[in-house]
């Protein structure tokens, strides 16, 4: 695949296939994301992945933790506001209007809200994690760039992907069945499977903001 062609149809996937991914296909991708911008070299990323039996009992966890209001162990996001806020809404209006879930519809508007805890039931999952000596505002940059190379890396082998933070919202719990230092922190979760062609909301693609309206140029207008 051409890089232009998978930076331009690359799209969050939020339902896949029952398909296994194979571990060497999760293995080459992660290869390839690797070779990802890293300031000093200092490759500040790593990676626990799941499938099988133990990512089913990690998604039943997240259910049952998500319905008996447990508390959740990753720090609030700032809220954002004005043109920020209006792009989230009107993703998730497109989302919600491609399932055809009505605003008023509220059992189903819960249906959709837990499939980031599942993981939205991809046949795997990639924990992003890096070490806490790394100053996170800082070092996030890189890691960024690592799950960006991860999802554009995956369409070569067909797999599709999902950055979710609902994955990583009840950190105590995954942390302990996963076997996770304490010394480690949770950056990201993605979702990594087969896209399910007949799942509506995989077809929705996010707009962007017209370069004009975010771009300030200096010098180009100089005499030769």
């Amino acid at each position: 695949m051409e890089l232009k062609d998978a930076i331009l149809n690359r799209k969050s996937i939020r339902g896949f296939q029952n398909t296994p991914i194979k571990k060497e296909v999760l293995e080459q991708v992660l290869q390839l994301a690797t070779r990802a911008i890293s300031g000093v070299n200092c490759q500040p990323w790593e990676f626990v992945i799941a499938t099988g039996s133990t990512l089913d009992t990690l998604k039943a966890q997240n259910m049952e933790l998500l319905h008996s209001g447990a508390p959740e162990d990753r720090a609030d996001a700032d809220v954002p506001t004005g043109i920020y806020l209006q792009r989230g809404k009107d993703i998730g209006k497109a989302l919600l209007s491609s399932m055809e879930i009505a605003r008023e519809d509220k059992p189903q508007r819960i249906w959709w809200s837990e499939r980031g805890y599942r993981f939205f039931d991809a046949p795997a999952v990639i924990f992003l994690l890096m070490d806490h000596v790394f100053d996170e505002t800082a070092y996030r940059f890189d890691l960024g760039c690592l799950a960006q190379n991860i999802c554009h890396a995956a369409m070569e082998f067909d797999p599709g992907t999902c950055v979710e933070d609902q994955g990583i919202t009840y950190q105590k719990n995954a942390r302990k069945l996963l076997q996770i230092p304490q010394n480690k922190i949770f950056v990201s979760a993605i979702a990594i499977g087969y896209p399910d062609d007949t799942f509506a909301a995989n077809h929705v693609i996010s707009t962007r903001e017209s370069i004009e309206n975010i771009s300030t140029w200096h010098g180009f207008g100089d005499a030769k």
